[in-house]
């Protein structure tokens, strides 16, 4: 078993050894330099489901499927496939035929350092460690009652513990054909199935990785992205990572309209990744990103308010613009965030689980306007469900109310709780996920907002890791934190408070309520249309009631992003890094 600490060395000299022709013959490496927010948690694809680790996770591992970088509406198309599984005329078996030639990278866990070909054996192993109850804690949601078999596995595994060897217990719906081909069979008709083979969490690692690094393949990434570690990574260090030499896909040819004359198709048929350096300096602090990117040394970041203020005018017909100062010096890039920023209210407290009326008086005492309107510059946008607004399914496919703050309604409430005017109730405590400018101003905002019903709130502010900890054991009273769209559809939204996902899954609050789990669970086999849309307006209904969880807003995302970049568009669903250029020439000169 090859130990991680001599991994390191030999991992950069066998990568080094590879890449010595390529330095050689090309005069100037490009470098596209995106800036990481926050610490990973983990890099071990089964074992993380937050953002900070995707985005490494995508540069460095793929997925049977993905979505088309330039396509809208959003897109599944193959990755590590060589076409669209087929479904078979049961409805229920799919067949997958994997793309012939793909490759791991060159590491230390292979024989003579020389990363081998996936097969079948790879996806099916994914499958099975996604399942395992002592590996995934985090979003087995994803195929939950979905394939047969899989979830008696998991029961197996949860049994035999950690350290037992269930290589040998089968799962009955997955079926290898042959070297490059499987089949998975499913319970039931499942429109949705097929979202869950794109998620990060889903993305295949080779067994012999899992075997030498154990514990540590959370900072040694082995898989087939565009992009390869040469190194360990550190949570906190500069994540710098290279081109992946033997990487299988090409910039798309096809994109939404407007594409070809922005430029956005001139690369069509080149092999992906566009730059041989990724590099990820972590700067958690929004003013000294700010900085960087004014002198050059970021080549993309989203604006945060102070420099929105500064730098973003808006035109009469609500168009952003640079102010006159910065016109022309870079470009704006807006789109919607597809996230929900939540409030979660922890069933589990003792003060907030019990009393209804209390968790309403705090929904009622909130001001999503102003929260958007004071701390963002109005880069946001009200949410009535859980739903984001480009997504089918949300508040306007469902006819869902306006919800506005009462202050009075609010003080009824405690009153009607027994807490008039806040009196005799405990101080309660919001948990941030940063511990940054924007979290405290996003804290006093809803301090003096729930100061003026009586509630008072006290705030404790994180790093990612230990968010994610305390939010992992429900060791919270209030959580404020964003749900990111996993694939579009509103399902992936209404999930975070089936009872069923209890945290560690993404029902962190603990809610429970049997008319909210019948229509959820009818809402899964079911395709958009007015039935389903109105099982989610019955849905949001209970929400809108039993208060588990706050909507604040969805995110209005606008980037600063430099001239010399090409081919940028944000995606929700997958990473652009692999897509973008760079024009080191332009680069050099700086802004």
């Amino acid at each position: 078993m090859i130990r991680p600490a001599n991994a390191s060395i030999a991992i950069a000299a066998l990568l080094a050894a590879m890449l010595l022709p390529r330095a050689a013959a090309a005069a100037e490496p490009s470098v596209l330099t995106i800036a990481r927010l926050y610490q990973f948690d983990t890099l071990d694809p089964q074992r993380q489901f937050d953002q900070a680790s995707e985005q490494i996770l995508r540069q460095t591992y793929s997925t049977l499927l993905t979505y088309a970088y330039l396509e809208r509406p959003y897109k599944l198309e193959p990755d590590l496939l060589e076409a669209m599984p087929v479904l078979g005329a049961d409805k229920l078996t799919y067949t997958f035929r994997l793309r012939r030639g793909v490759r791991f990278v060159d590491n230390p866990c292979f024989p003579d350092g020389k990363g081998r070909e996936l097969t079948a054996d790879d996806a099916l192993y994914m499958i099975r460690r996604f399942a395992d109850a002592n590996v995934n804690v985090k979003s087995f949601f994803a195929m939950e009652g979905a394939v047969v078999g899989l979830d008696e596995f998991r029961a197996a595994t949860a049994k035999a513990g950690p350290s037992a060897d269930t290589s040998k217990l089968d799962v009955t719906g997955l079926r290898r054909i042959d070297r490059y081909s499987f089949t998975i069979r499913l319970t039931h008709e499942n429109p949705l199935f097929l979202y869950a083979l794109t998620l990060s969490s889903s993305a295949i690692v080779p067994a012999e990785a899992v075997q030498a690094y154990k514990d540590t393949l959370g900072v040694t990434p082995v898989g087939t992205g565009p992009f390869m570690a040469t190194q360990p990574l550190s949570r906190k260090s500069p994540v710098r990572l290279v081109r992946n030499p033997d990487y299988y896909r090409t910039y798309p040819a096809v994109g939404a309209p407007g594409d070809a004359e922005k430029g956005l198709l001139k690369d069509a048929g080149k092999k992906l990744p566009l730059v041989d350096v990724l590099e990820m300096p972590l700067i958690e602090e929004a003013q000294p990103a700010a900085l960087k990117f004014l002198r050059g040394e970021l080549d993309r970041r989203e604006l945060d308010r102070a420099n929105f203020a500064k730098l973003v005018t808006r035109g009469a017909d609500g168009t952003l613009r640079l102010v006159d100062a910065y016109a022309g010096k870079f470009d704006l890039a807006a789109a919607p965030g597809g996230n929900a920023i939540l409030i979660a209210l922890n069933q589990r407290d003792p003060v907030l689980g019990r009393s209804k009326a209390v968790r309403q008086a705090i929904a009622a005492a909130i001001d999503p306007v102003a929260d958007i309107n004071v701390l963002y510059n109005g880069r946001g946008l009200v949410l009535q469900t859980l739903v984001p607004v480009d997504i089918a399914g949300n508040e306007h496919d469902t006819a869902a109310p306006v919800r506005r703050r009462d202050v009075a309604l609010a003080k009824k409430l405690l009153a009607d709780a027994g807490y008039p005017q806040g009196k005799g109730l405990p101080p309660l405590t919001m948990r941030f996920s940063a511990s940054d400018a924007e979290a405290h101003n996003e804290f006093d905002l809803f301090k003096s907002q729930l100061a003026q019903v009586g509630v008072q709130l006290v705030g404790a502010f994180d790093d990612i890791p230990t968010f994610m900890k305390a939010m992992d054991v429900g060791n919270f009273q209030l959580a404020f934190y964003s749900w990111a769209a996993d694939y579009p559809d509103a399902e992936n939204f209404y999930q975070v408070l089936y009872s069923k996902n209890l945290s560690p899954g993404p029902n962190f609050g603990a809610f429970s309520n049997a008319a909210y789990d019948a229509g959820y669970e009818a809402s899964r086999t079911m395709a958009d249309g007015p039935r389903r849309y109105e099982i989610f307006k019955s849905l949001n209904a209970i929400v809108r009631d039993e208060a588990p969880a706050i909507v604040v807003r969805e995110s209005l995302r606008v980037d600063s992003v430099q001239k010399w970049v090409g081919n940028y568009k944000r995606n929700l669903f997958t990473t652009e890094m692999p897509f973008m250029s760079i024009d080191m020439a332009a680069k050099k000169k700086g802004p």
